[in-house]
């Protein structure tokens, strides 16, 4: 009888296409959105508050493809176009502030670490109100440090390239949003970008990080994150309410959770996975 394991990859295998196009057309679909919506504004075609709202929704989703181009599951089989990743992974990085060598790099001690003491995402520890109101708005704010960024490139033995790269990035970031506000283009900077940049990422992360995790307490295959079922869960939350799919199978890119989970959800329950609804269980607090 096979290990489940096995039986696991062979699904995995199933749902891992040769080439991912929603996640290429999503990508390429949010970059469009976030440039029409802020022309739009400048032109005053649009109201600078609609083109916030829609640049928020950018801002939540960009980090979906982002998040498939970290674990090469855009073209996981096509060595010819293993550049796709890191040409998608960057583009979807600037809006928001991120570098896509420095994250990959920060992303997998997450899998490997996952709610232990050196997990990169312990950020999202904590009650729900600790961590959306105080701990995740405290570590946006540390994005803008190009100390601590230049820190954790070396922390997460990035290659000297890779270093380069990223701090190369940071000061083209910068350059660009001091040209703008040179420019005098300050309020719409912060209105078109910096307020859904700050919103956007605080509903990514919490969805991303502390949703999946919480709370934190234990780790093995089947229980160091968990599936959460409630209607509408795969639109609102781009298929990370599976996100226990992703941690066991991360080749898979994110519109296949569902299918996944529904041919493995025998064996998930059999192992004891947490299948939840929409608010996250305290196992340890049930234990």
């Amino acid at each position: 009888m096979d290990s489940t394991i096995k039986i696991e990859a062979r699904v995995a295998r199933r749902h891992s296409p040769a080439v991912a196009w929603p996640t290429i057309v999503l990508a390429i679909a949010l970059w469009l959105g976030l440039v029409v919506a802020s022309y739009l504004a400048l032109r005053g075609t649009l109201s600078m508050a609609v083109a916030a709202v829609i640049n928020m929704v950018i801002v939540y989703a960009i980090y979906t493809p982002l998040h498939d181009a970290i674990h090469s599951s855009i073209v996981p089989r096509r060595k010819g176009l293993r550049w796709v990743h890191a040409a998608i992974g960057m583009a979807c990085a600037a809006p928001l502030w991120m570098f896509f060598h420095h994250h990959r790099k920060s992303h997998f001690i997450h899998h490997a670490r996952t709610n232990m003491a050196d997990d990169t995402d312990l950020y999202a520890k904590g009650s729900f109100a600790r961590v959306f109101f105080a701990q995740i708005p405290w570590a946006l704010l540390t994005y803008f440090n190009p100390v601590r960024l230049y820190k954790e490139c070396l922390r997460f033995r990035l290659t000297a390239s890779e270093r380069r790269l990223t701090m190369a990035l940071f000061a083209a970031y910068a350059a660009a949003a001091l040209g703008v506000v040179a420019a005098g283009y300050g309020v719409e900077l912060v209105v078109l970008w910096l307020v859904p940049w700050f919103v956007g990422n605080l509903l990514m992360l919490t969805t991303f990080g502390w949703a999946p995790h919480h709370d934190h307490s234990e780790t093995g295959r089947y229980r160091d994150t968990r599936i959460s079922l409630f209607p509408g869960a795969d639109l609102l939350y781009l298929y990370q309410n599976l996100h226990l799919i992703h941690h066991m199978l991360p080749s898979v890119p994110f519109y296949r959770y569902r299918a996944v989970f529904d041919e493995l959800r025998p064996l998930l329950e059999q192992n004891g996975a947490r299948i939840e609804g929409f608010w996250p269980s305290s196992p340890a607090a049930a234990s």
